[in-house]
Parts: structure tokens; C-alpha cells; sequence
């Protein structure tokens, strides 16, 4: 993808420049959660389980744990360049920890045409235990991530 700012058109990311822009991301950042690495179809992201994320149980709430792994879909699936947007994401809950656990989202894409992607996300500890497993959907807009 070329830029073309200079026809008078906004100009297309780059890899980089899509990876800081994810970064910026609002609510992920409220959350702490951080954008670890990023290419075409992949990224990997960080979140530390805070006392402020535990349920009543005092057990991490699902809602951080799917918004950590919702983030890395995002992001991979944002990579490639064209605005995509969740159709649907399914999880799995598996494990639960302390507050203090540091976790990690990994997305994977599986699969991809001109509209629709297909990405497996996998929430795990530092030390690789599964704690999540999700699928997301993602729809891919007739649209380019632009700096404009």
C-alpha cells in the first residue's frame, strides 16, 4: 500500500503506525492492557489481574479476562491494514487466578477473505497455563485504516 497523501487522499498505515494507533486504544488502556507484538493476523497483548478486576468471588470477572483477549483480536485482525470489526466472539473460561497474575492474549488467524476472518484467541499465565479459549468473527470493511 503506497501513500498517497500526496494525490490529496489520506495516506494508509503502516505495520507501525497501525501498532501505535492500537496502542492509543482507550479502554484497553484503562484496563492496563498492553500491546505486546504485532504482524498480519497475529498480535499478542499483557494484562496484570488488578484487585479492581476481581468479582465477587474474588476471582479475576470474566469481563477483563474477554476484554484482554478482544483487544488482542482487534489488533490482529486490524493488522492487515483494512478496518474490521467484530461480528461475533465466543469464550471459554477455564482457569482462574490471583490478582497479581500477569496474563497474555495471543490472537491467531485462521482464516481470511475478503470480508470475513476467523481468529482463535488463547488467554494464558506466564508460565503458559490455559486460563481462556475464545473464536472471534470479524467482518473487514471496504475501508483502509488511513492516518486521516
Amino acid at each position: 500500500m503506497k501513500d498517497d497523501a500526496r494525490n490529496g487522499e489520506p495516506s494508509v498505515l503502516t505495520l507501525a503506525q497501525i501498532q501505535e494507533r492500537v496502542s492509543r486504544d482507550p479502554f484497553a488502556n484503562s484496563l492496563g492492557i498492553e500491546l505486546l507484538e504485532l504482524r498480519e493476523g497475529y498480535s499478542r497483548a499483557a494484562l496484570t489481574v488488578g484487585e479492581n478486576m476481581l468479582n465477587f468471588h474474588g476471582l479475576p470477572h470474566g469481563g477483563a479476562i474477554f476484554s484482554l483477549a478482544d483487544a488482542a483480536f482487534g489488533a490482529a485482525c486490524n493488522a492487515h491494514g483494512q478496518v474490521s470489526v467484530a461480528l461475533n466472539v465466543t469464550i471459554h473460561f477455564l482457569a482462574a487466578m490471583p490478582a497479581g497474575t500477569r496474563l497474555y492474549a495471543e490472537a491467531t488467524e485462521e482464516s481470511r477473505t475478503r470480508r470475513i476472518g476467523l481468529y482463535r484467541m488463547a488467554v494464558t499465565t506466564e508460565d503458559g497455563a490455559l486460563v481462556a479459549l475464545c473464536h472471534g468473527t470479524a467482518y473487514c470493511r471496504d475501508e483502509l485504516l488511513t492516518a486521516a
